[in-house]
């Protein structure tokens, strides 16, 4: 492995810095060089020279791992533990705000008529695929309990009948099970408008005969 990171792998921001932190402690694990940016290294009485190449080169490879609009955070600090403590310090407390940021919408979206069948678990799914993008994994478990706990009313029976399982479903054949049951509802409603308009049209009908029988009927 080179001693370098390939630019679309840079540090830029909270979203990429767990994935970062991955790549530069393997290439620090290669070059035997991890301990430079996990411990303070007091400067040896002896090889000396060795230490301050090492150090340097440390330095350079935490320096050409971010994008340019962070040197100006990094660019007065000696050591390279210094330098990868303020890049933590930056994106970790993001990083852990924006997860807690998630996961409070992954729970308060609810479904609503406004919020689909499709457009609710569309939502609940790119918010989980954003907090897996911080290493933030959310169990499948959690995931469909938080999603039945966002369903109306109108959908108590259906919820229920989930939770009666003995193990709850997937998310994704959560999502599936939730589509057969919106066209199972769409079905049953359509059927009922269609013998609502039959008993009009019916009703129509005979309010006509009625109103013929009695006309037939009139003395001039």
């Amino acid at each position: 492995m080179a001693a370098s990171m390939k630019a679309e792998d840079r540090l830029d921001g909270a979203n990429n810095f767990r994935a970062w932190k991955h790549r530069l402690t393997i290439i620090l694990e290669e070059f035997d060089f991890l301990d430079y940016v996990e411990k303070n290294i007091p400067k040896p009485d002896e090889e000396k020279t060795k230490f301050r190449k090492e150090r340097a080169k440390v330095k350079r490879i935490l320096t050409e791992s971010i994008k340019d609009n962070l040197i100006p955070y990094i660019s007065k600090l000696k050591t390279p533990k210094a330098i990868f403590d303020v890049l933590a310090r930056l994106y970790e407390s993001k990083n852990t705000s924006r997860k807690l940021t998630l996961r409070n919408q992954l729970r308060i979206t609810k479904m609503s008529k406004s919020n689909t069948n499709a457009t609710y678990f569309m939502k609940k799914s790119q918010i989980k695929d954003q907090l897996v993008a911080i290493n933030e994994n959310i169990e499948d478990s959690e995931l469909t309990t938080i999603t039945l706990n966002g369903f109306p009313p109108a959908w108590s029976a259906f919820v229920r009948g989930i939770c009666a399982r003995k193990k709850l479903p997937k998310f994704d054949k959560l999502w599936a099970y939730c589509a057969e049951e919106e066209a199972r509802l769409l079905s049953i409603s359509q059927d009922l408008e269609d013998e609502e308009d039959q008993a009009l049209a019916a009703h129509t009908r005979k309010g006509k005969k009625r109103s013929s029988s009695k006309f037939d009927g009139r003395r001039f």
